[in-house]
């Protein structure tokens, strides 16, 4: 999620929709006190380094220490500048659970609001989306790997989704994008762009804020896999239905073929 009062905009960052590479497009625009968060080791891949507010927030106790047990999981990689970034990433977070939520980098439009009306009511607000048909299968893939919990099919980690089981953290507890974008069920957004015409609608967004159109990186390219229709059968489909249905129903969103 950013924040930028330099180019006075909010990005409101919705999970698997290219978040982070737009995120990190964003990054060299941003200013010394835009408040960037969740994405500053996508940032410093594409060069560039945290900014003084991200700095600045690990002045904060929950922050400090969060940053300095992060730093000593690993203390033969201190002095390693993507080391230290990553301890940041997690850490700066902690200053602001308590007004965005236990996700600030995935914060609810709400909380935005709430945190900050003036920017708010005065700056250029965006998200994008993308078919949660699509997405459920690239979630699943991207939790499983970054859990190790290789061993669970596709249609126990739907059905875990839709019990709210969170056990071993595979099932994200932020997976349902609708609210970052909504208040009380519609769009509080200025515009809403599309994972699948990602660079027209970016493009967009970028003049919309009086930036140059972006080269977009790929922050967390995954390997290519079979067609999204061959995960479902009529369970799995309705099951990312009864998830995922206000999204389905408004963007009008296909089941692919």
């Amino acid at each position: 999620m950013i924040i930028s009062h330099r180019h006075r905009f909010i990005f409101l960052h919705c999970r698997k929709v290219a978040g982070s590479s737009i995120a990190a497009a964003l990054a060299p625009h941003l200013g010394p006190d835009d408040l960037h968060l969740g994405t500053w080791p996508e940032a410093l891949a594409a060069g560039i380094a945290p900014n003084r507010r991200a700095r600045r927030d690990l002045l904060h106790p929950a922050a400090a220490i969060s940053y300095l047990g992060r730093l000593l999981r690993k203390p033969g990689r201190i002095a390693q500048p993507r080391h230290r970034v990553a301890a940041l990433n997690g850490a700066q977070r902690m200053k602001y659970r308590a007004a965005l939520g236990a996700s600030p980098e995935h914060a609810h439009a709400r909380r935005v609001r709430d945190f900050d009306p003036d920017a708010w009511r005065d700056y250029f607000k965006f998200a994008f989306v993308r078919n949660p048909y699509d997405r459920a299968v690239s979630d699943f893939h991207w939790r499983t790997r970054k859990t190790g919990r290789t061993d669970l099919q596709f249609d126990d980690f739907l059905a875990r989704m839709q019990a709210r089981d969170f056990t071993d953290g595979v099932v994200p507890r932020h997976f349902d994008n609708w609210p970052i974008y909504t208040i009380d069920d519609r769009i509080a957004v200025d515009f809403v762009g599309r994972f699948e015409s990602l660079a027209e609608d970016l493009a967009e967004v970028f003049d919309r804020i009086g930036l140059p159109a972006p080269t977009l990186p790929h922050a967390k390219r995954s390997k290519p896999r079979r067609p999204t229709s061959a995960w479902y059968g009529d369970i799995q489909r309705a099951r990312v239905e009864a998830l995922f249905g206000r999204e389905i129903h408004h963007f009008d969103y296909a089941f692919p073929t």
